[in-house]
């Protein structure tokens, strides 16, 4: 057996145990220090091998091998990072590595210019099959410049950090002081967390908030048009009109990994506003942008966002819209600059002046500084009741500009921090929006760990969190740093009214309890996609998806009622499944493959983890999961002895 087999049979041994989002073995530290030798010979030898092919412009059996180990894995880069799979995430990390010391080492010691790194890369983005070869060159031209400023400003920034900002799992561990350990000052006060908290019940006098999120309009959208195209976004004009019509794209949206042309964006916002004109309140958690990466401009994102947000004033007229931006919004894409960084090519100043302008139809001119400063701000809804919108795409592990300076992330946590500090003093409660899930996967983690320390401080104070991002019609339960069986608070997810990848569309009303300002239920309402596209002369029929009390029979979704559930969850998997279905929002797709114990699994742990490696939760909830008896993890173990 050659070097090379023995080091990927190691790596398959790894992958193959390493299952389950978050959800670890009980042998994974030495998994881990195994997988790390692995992934030091490959990156050693992957440098070796592909410098060769670069002098000589032969690409060696070896090199073919190793590149066939780490290529891009079908539907991986529609999918966010929390959703890749362990045996994924650990091959994108020695991946990760040996692609990052290589180019590394060619611009730092082999002086590479800005165009020989470029050309390369899109080679290397087309043989993974991560892009088609036009996109990688697209794409790569969009970020080049930064990266390389990044790089050659930071002379000290390894592969292993850069890998580990990323994908912060796996043998992608972030070491580097300078990203883990800064921190924010937290003051002193406030209320020891004793236990969960808990919240009045629904009632008739409750205040209801309407949750619209994600609508990633897409002015190229075009009803016909390729569905089945190989981009990471089709449906559009130039992809063409395919020869089988099943594959052209539907009237109102499609699953195939297509954004929502502007009928269907018109029709949710109508159809939220009609079915609810009660609602007190708007919320809108970003991404109006669509998901052609590699196309993006300035002038165009100007065009569509205006026009969402002149659809939001014309619906819903006086009525409050309180807006976050999105990932999407910039151009590039999640690349958020420090305030300080004033080349005009890398600032989001425009993106920032942009929102200030649109916004001031509904915030207060106090907003205007913070917003123009960094794209969040602080509003006093009523009194007692205040609202802060956050711009925490900084903190999106995809940002590059956490590799230049992880602490340029402290100025709007500080500024939160005060901010909630003020809202004590005045008896205020704070409802937190936020575009990006706080917590998540792709949350720095040292940003995530300072957030807790934050909620930990002012946890009678922050009653709810709002986000989007995932198109998950999807919750998390918040835990508390220093009493870690305390639930403290909630992220409720409004899901998305776009379809991509294999949703229905989507938006979510709560009751808000107007004394305390605490969510006392929630529901979610959507049309199928498949429905609507089969009637494409009418408009979509949107339903209630569920009334979460109701079918999950609460009596409130409380911190404490939620955890209650989550453990119900673990012990009860006819309920998590019913979870995962309308968190998929019955998408036909996401029905018809199913969701087996390890899927199960994953969606759970998803609820409960806080921050990047802490498994705490999870491990608990698990070892309860899998000790139930019955046929979902047999069925796993019966096809995996069928493969062998």
């Amino acid at each position: 057996m050659s070097r090379a087999t023995i080091l990927l049979s190691l790596v398959s041994l790894v992958t193959v145990v390493v299952t389950g989002y978050q959800v670890k073995p009980a042998n994974y530290a030495k998994l881990l220090e195994q997988q790390e030798k692995f992934d030091a010979a490959f990156e050693k030898e992957f440098y070796v091998e592909h410098t060769q092919y670069v002098e000589t412009g032969v690409m060696s059996e070896r090199l073919e091998e190793m590149f066939e180990h780490i290529r891009q894995q079908p539907d991986m880069f529609r999918k966010e990072m929390d959703d890749h799979p362990l045996p994924y995430l650990t091959v994108e990390c020695t991946a990760c590595r040996a692609l990052i010391t290589t180019y590394l080492t060619y611009r730092r010691v082999l002086g590479w210019s800005t165009a020989q790194i470029a050309d390369q890369a899109t080679s290397t983005c087309s043989t993974l099959g991560i892009l088609t070869p036009n996109n990688c060159r697209l794409l790569v031209l969009k970020n080049i410049d930064i990266l390389l400023y990044i790089i050659d400003n930071r002379p000290s920034l390894s592969a292993q950090t850069i890998c580990g900002i990323i994908f912060q799992s796996g043998t992608c561990v972030l070491q580097d002081p300078a990203f883990l350990d800064w921190t924010i000052n937290v003051s002193g006060g406030g209320r020891p967390i004793t236990g969960s908290v808990t919240s009045p019940n629904r009632a008739a006098g409750d205040l209801k908030i309407i949750h619209i999120t994600d609508v990633h309009y897409d002015p190229h959208y075009r009803t016909g048009y390729n569905a089945v195209c190989g981009e990471p976004c089709c449906c559009r004009e130039g992809q063409g009109i395919p020869a089988d019509p099943a594959n052209g794209a539907g009237e109102w949206g499609d699953y195939r990994d297509c954004d929502s042309p502007w009928k269907a964006v018109e029709d949710a916002v109508r159809a939220a506003a009609r079915q609810h004109p009660d609602a007190a309140y708007i919320y809108y958690t970003g991404d109006i942008i669509d998901h052609g990466v590699w196309e993006t401009t300035v002038a165009g994102n100007i065009v569509s966002m205006t026009r969402t947000y002149q659809l939001f004033r014309d619906v819903f007229g006086t009525k409050p819209v309180y807006p976050v931006l999105g990932n999407h919004e910039n151009n590039p894409t999640n690349v958020f600059a420090p305030s300080y960084i004033d080349r005009e090519d890398f600032s989001a100043s425009w993106l920032y002046d942009f929102s200030a302008n649109q916004w001031a139809t509904w915030l207060p001119a106090a907003t205007q500084q913070t917003i123009r400063q960094g794209g969040y701000y602080t509003a006093l809804v009523r009194p007692g009741f205040r609202i802060i919108g956050m711009n925490n795409n900084d903190a999106y592990t995809f940002n590059w500009w956490i590799l230049y300076d992880p602490a340029y992330l402290q100025a709007q946590l500080q500024w939160l921090h005060d901010t909630l500090l003020q809202a004590e003093a005045a008896g205020e409660k704070v409802h937190i929006l936020a575009h990006i899930p706080i917590g998540a996967g792709t949350s720095y983690r040292t940003w995530a760990h300072q957030y807790r320390r934050i909620l930990d401080r002012f946890f009678d104070v922050i009653v709810a969190h709002f986000h989007g991002h995932t198109h998950a019609d999807e919750f998390n339960v918040f835990y508390s740093l220093s009493n870690p069986q305390a639930a403290i608070s909630v992220g409720f997810n409004g899901g998305g009214t776009v379809p991509f990848s294999n949703y229905n569309p989507n938006y979510v009303v709560y009751h808000v309890n107007p004394q305390t300002y605490q969510v006392t239920d929630f529901e979610s309402w959507y049309f199928s996609l498949s429905e609507a596209n089969q009637n494409p002369n009418r408009a979509p029929i949107w339903m209630e998806l569920y009334s979460f009390s109701r079918d999950f029979q609460l009596a409130n979704v409380s911190p404490a009622s939620l955890d209650g559930l989550v453990r119900r969850f673990a012990s009860n998997p006819t309920d998590l499944r019913r979870y995962w279905e309308l968190k998929v929002k019955r998408g036909d797709p996401f029905l018809a493959a199913g969701c087996d114990g390890d899927c199960l699994l994953g969606h759970l742990c998803q609820i409960v983890t806080n921050e990047a490696n802490d498994n705490s939760k999870c491990n608990a909830l698990a070892a309860i999961f899998r000790n139930l008896d019955d046929e979902l993890f047999r069925e796993g173990e019966e096809e995996d002895d069928y493969k062998k």
